[in-house]
């Protein structure tokens, strides 16, 4: 590391914030992710900022064991940097293209030794699907989705909102999709799941969305056997919380 990223790990421009000791990206505080070679060509333009990188510096770099064939690479790279600042190579915001020589940064940039406080992140979780064809054990399915949503908002509530039960149920039924819903109830991320039955034994399968493009962030399946319900609800809540800590709370 430069002495410059020793002095100011993190670095921001528009609405976004690189941190260059711990290697992530944010947008209006909130954790982007970004694969690891796009990242280090951002790191690369953020470090030299206003001056030109060459392609053959970021193939030293990058691809050190390559000298054939990586240009392939580092177009798709960039593609996909661009891509996720919402940037374009015909009118640039952030990555300017100096065609046969490299790309320069060009936007103004802020170095700082402190990063900002992360914004809140905002949760919905869905009621769960019974898909055991047994209008009996709906009572079950519904006190799971109601443990979830109690124990997801004891998590950290200054950094991790959990919408309401009573505003959540009103989607149990609904067609519209996940991208639909979030942008309702102002949600980043969403968790929905189903619960399906065999006699006493119940599998739960849970999954978190990422409402800004409805990719899955994780999923997970628990298998129990139905001996105490309320053990049951509390236990997999437990497990989908601990799992999802990282993902909704990142350090």
């Amino acid at each position: 590391m430069n002495d410059a990223q020793s002095v100011a790990p993190v670095v921001r421009f528009g609405t976004f914030e690189v941190n260059l000791n711990s290697h992530e990206l944010r947008k209006h505080g909130m954790r982007i992710r970004l694969e690891e070679k796009p990242f280090q060509i951002l790191e690369l333009l953020l470090e030299r900022a206003g001056h030109v990188v060459t392609r053959r510096a970021l193939r030293e770099k990058l691809w050190p064991d390559t000298v054939v064939g990586y240009e392939h690479g580092l177009n798709t790279a960039v593609n996909k940097l661009r891509d996720l600042l919402g940037d374009s190579a015909r009118s640039p915001r952030f990555v300017e293209t100096l065609p046969r020589l490299g790309y320069r940064f060009i936007a103004p940039v802020v170095k700082s030794g402190k990063a900002a406080a992360a914004a809140k992140r905002m949760l919905l979780v869905l009621p769960f699907e019974n898909l055991c064809g047994d209008c009996e054990q709906e009572y079950f399915v519904e006190g799971l989705t109601e443990e979830m949503i109690s124990h997801l908002g004891q998590l950290n509530p200054k950094r991790l909102g959990v919408i309401a039960r009573t505003s959540a149920v009103q989607y149990k039924t609904t067609k519209k999709s996940i991208g639909e819903i979030a942008a309702e109830l102002h949600v980043d991320c969403v968790l929905e799941g189903s619960v399906r039955c065999d006699g006493q034994r119940i599998r739960i399968t849970g999954q978190l969305i990422e409402a800004r493009d409805q990719t899955h962030l994780w999923s997970a399946t628990y298998d129990r056997d139905l001996s105490d319900v309320f053990d049951v609800q509390l236990d997999v809540a437990r497990q989908i919380g601990k799992a999802l800590a990282p993902e909704l709370l990142p350090d």
